[in-house]
């Protein structure tokens, strides 16, 4: 058996090489992304595994099929850049690593959300200045007492809802298949209820078609005056030009994003080139933290997600099917 990884993290490859040992299986480690120049590696493999940032070509698909392979497996969570109409078209199972460290992102987002209400950005910088003055800009809250609204309870989200029991908040959620082991710390409601009663808002669901800008202006609008919002789960998922525009008018107070709906072409990249004013809008702006997709990023996250990922592999191969697949 034979798989190729395509574009895979330079420090995810000495668990490549444990894993290929650990199984006896070869791996042909490709440094590119999978495109039209080089799927002829493909010609002599069983199974292919992608680190997905940026959508697949179009004829890509068939392309897999035509080599006799019967599968894509992901190395994230999110699987938004796969066409999975064309994926089943080609008769290719798609599959994701969705709990190779949820842990890693839970823990953040609840850093994140602790920085933002301590004003720790304004803090850093003044202390880069030398400014040790107890100004306004660095006045921060306390999370205790507030009402944490969590968009999305799978693992990642219910660990955040576990995580936060202990500062003394009320926790609510809006998600489309409520864990009864949930109901002891959160209670369910209606997506404009969460709105209305969330003074934090953290978002942690996959990317949809029927998700898509889920928070725009209409959703802000609605969202209790001078709230927060963090996300660390898909750019897509806020309409990036609304939040600014709210966070201008004061109706949000602050955000913390480790996501950008726009960031293909720049997060994990050394000095990008790109031309977006509204992402240089978010860099400059006081009220917003920004992070470069960095939440999931331990040791632990990279060694599973690429293990799990080759492991999804051989379990399509094997089996023709697998309890990660998403299509």
């Amino acid at each position: 058996m034979k798989i190729c990884v395509y574009k895979p993290h330079p420090l995810a490859i000495k668990y490549i090489k444990e894993w290929e040992e650990e199984n006896n299986i070869e791996v042909d480690i490709i440094d590119e992304v999978i495109n039209n120049d080089n799927i002829n590696r493909l010609e002599h493999a069983d199974g292919v595994v992608c680190t997905i940032k940026n959508s697949l070509e179009d004829n890509i698909y068939q392309k897999i099929a035509d080599y006799g392979i019967k599968q894509i497996s992901i190395t994230s969570v999110g699987f938004d850049q796969i066409d999975l109409d064309k994926a089943k078209q080609s008769g290719l199972i798609i599959t994701n690593t969705p709990n190779y460290s949820p842990e890693s992102i839970a823990e953040f987002t609840i850093m994140m959300i602790l920085k933002l209400l301590k004003k720790d950005s304004e803090i850093q910088k003044d202390m880069r200045k030398k400014d040790f003055r107890f100004s306004e800009n660095k006045l921060g809250q306390t999370i205790r007492g507030k009402t944490i609204g969590i968009y999305g309870l799978g693992t990642i989200g219910y660990l955040v809802a576990q995580g936060l029991t202990g500062f003394g908040v009320e926790i609510i959620s809006t998600t489309p298949h409520p864990k009864t082991y949930s109901k002891n710390i959160v209670d369910f409601v209606e997506f404009d209820e969460l709105l209305a009663k969330s003074d934090i808002i953290t978002i942690h669901s996959a990317l949809v078609k029927e998700n898509f800008h889920q928070f725009d202006k209409k959703a802000f609008d609605k969202m209790k005056d001078g709230s927060f919002i963090v996300n660390t789960s898909r750019g897509g998922l806020i309409d990036t030009k609304a939040l600014l525009s709210s966070i201008k008018s004061g109706k949000i107070h602050g955000a913390a994003l480790d996501v950008y709906e726009n960031e293909a072409n720049i997060y994990g990249y050394d000095k990008p080139k790109y031309d977006d004013k509204i992402f240089d809008s978010l860099l400059e702006n006081p009220k917003v933290d920004m992070y470069n997709h960095v939440a999931y990023f331990t040791k632990t996250a990279l060694e599973n997600q690429i293990k799990f990922a080759l492991d999804n592999a051989v379990e399509v191969i094997e089996t023709g099917d697998s309890e990660n697949r998403v299509n």
